[in-house]
């Protein structure tokens, strides 16, 4: 970015006056011209689209979109450095994909590495032996919670979604035995709501078992089980690709745990798709 700071400055001088009022923007506000169309400039500082056009095409690029291109890479690569300074993440100079997809391989990696094969077994036999079996989440982390509800009680048939909010929700507390279980996915930001789910589950007596990031969080307290897997955070989006690798072997072992009754059901809903020719032929 400051090649091209510099290379405007340099220029500055050659510019039309309402090339200069661009080039100013650009020096206040390098967001706008990086998410707004030639024409929005163009009407923000008084000038018409084509000048805009001009305007970057002066600095040697082919045409607008493509100076709007170079200008979003270098912002976002500004913007993953400074999160690396921030969380003392190491960044290397390779290109911004590479770098966000190795944070998700290291992600993995470490749960490869501080996960235990028993504690895992732990789990799936708790759910197998469950009555019934409710699943909960922050808000954040609803995806994950609907579905891995959804192939649970596909597989199971007797998997719940327990969210507040929900009609269901007190009725389905007031069920809550010892004989049942609650899987609680529970990552930042935590929220008052599963907190306080989990906190009913326990007095009513449930199995609690908790997904969550770290042994600080808050929601560890009401875990029988508690698994933890990390969550990375790049340019404010949190990536769960960790927490996809630990449902998916959760989901494997409960395969082969329950293999028949996993394997009926799995041809009964197939059954219904071929019926209802759900999906279209090869």
């Amino acid at each position: 970015m400051k090649v091209l700071l510099h290379k405007i400055e340099n220029s500055y001088n050659d510019f039309s006056a309402g090339q200069k009022r661009i080039a100013d923007l650009f020096k206040e506000n390098q967001i706008v011209l990086a998410f707004s169309s030639a024409l929005e400039i163009g009407k923000k500082v008084g000038v018409s689209e084509s000048t805009v056009i001009r305007w970057a095409q002066k600095l040697g690029f082919k045409g607008f979109s493509e100076f709007q291109h170079v200008i979003q890479k270098k912002l976002a690569k500004q913007r993953i450095e400074q999160v690396a300074d921030e969380d003392t993440t190491e960044y290397t100079s390779q290109s911004i994909v590479k770098n966000l997809l190795d944070a998700d391989i290291k992600s993995i990696s470490h749960l490869k590495e501080t996960m235990q094969e028993e504690q895992l077994l732990q789990v799936v036999d708790l759910i197998s032996s469950a009555k019934k079996i409710y699943v909960t989440s922050n808000f954040f982390d609803y995806g994950l919670a609907y579905s891995f509800t959804h192939w649970m009680n596909m597989v199971l048939d007797h998997t719940e979604l327990l969210m507040q909010g929900d009609v269901q929700y007190y009725f389905q507390l007031s069920k809550l035995t010892a004989d049942d279980v609650v899987i609680a996915f529970a990552f930042p930001r935590y929220t008052k709501n599963v907190m306080e789910t989990l906190q009913t589950a326990k007095e009513q007596g449930a199995t609690v078992i908790v997904i969550t990031d770290k042994k600080e969080a808050p929601v560890t307290q009401y875990g029988d089980e508690v698994l933890f897997v990390p969550v990375t955070t790049n340019l404010s989006i949190d990536s769960y690709t960790a927490v996809h690798a630990l449902i998916t072997s959760v989901m494997r072992f409960i395969y082969v745990k329950e293999h028949e009754k996993v394997k009926q059901n799995l041809a009964r809903v197939e059954d219904m798709y071929e019926r209802k020719a759900i999906f279209t032929s090869k």
